[in-house]
């Protein structure tokens, strides 16, 4: 059993096999946190009964740049 000084394991770097400059992965993280931000926001918002569509159709107004 882990005690609380041993550091938890590393993670691996998601789409390591992707072949791209760190500058361009970095930019590609940040756009996908902001996604991820986006959708839990407006899942949060929409009402009960809303379906994919109107999921689709707000997350891509409420993420445009």
């Amino acid at each position: 059993m882990a005690d609380a000084t041993t550091p938890p394991p590393a993670q691996e770097e998601i789409a390591a096999y992707l072949d791209m400059p760190a500058d361009r992965r970095a930019l590609a993280k940040a756009y996908a946190r902001l996604l991820a931000k986006t959708a839990g926001r407006v899942a949060l918002e929409l009402p009960i009964n809303a379906d994919v569509d109107d999921f689709r159709r707000v997350l891509m107004r409420e993420a445009s740049p």
